[in-house]
């Protein structure tokens, strides 16, 4: 019960922060809204993921048999992550790189 408790508490809290940063996307935003923008892909793919392995850990190693849903979708979790455009770390370099100079700044 405890981990299906914390699931759904992760899942509430992803798509709660999915739905108020699509009400927010639009044309060339901001700088402040295009940083929310990457944090919340960000928090959004690795908490995918983390939901995938939490209904792993729960189910037990059978719940990784290929006929089964659950792999897929552990499976699938870990790629949006992994996958260009958008990986991770190319998120975090753009984040930082975004953060710490403005449009054309450069270390000289």
């Amino acid at each position: 019960q405890m981990a299906v408790a914390e699931m759904r508490i992760k899942l509430e809290q992803t798509r709660a922060l999915f739905l108020q940063n699509a009400r927010d996307a639009r044309v060339d935003p901001d700088r402040d809204t295009r940083m929310r923008l990457y944090a919340a892909h960000y928090t959004i793919m690795e908490s995918a993921n983390d939901l995938a392995r939490l209904a792993i850990r729960t189910c037990g190693g059978q719940s990784m048999m290929k006929h089964l849903p659950l792999e897929r979708l552990y499976r699938d979790s870990r790629c949006g992550a992994l996958m260009l455009p958008w990986t991770a770390e190319l998120i975090l370099d753009r984040m930082g790189r975004e953060t710490l100079y403005e449009a054309g700044e450069k270390d000289e």
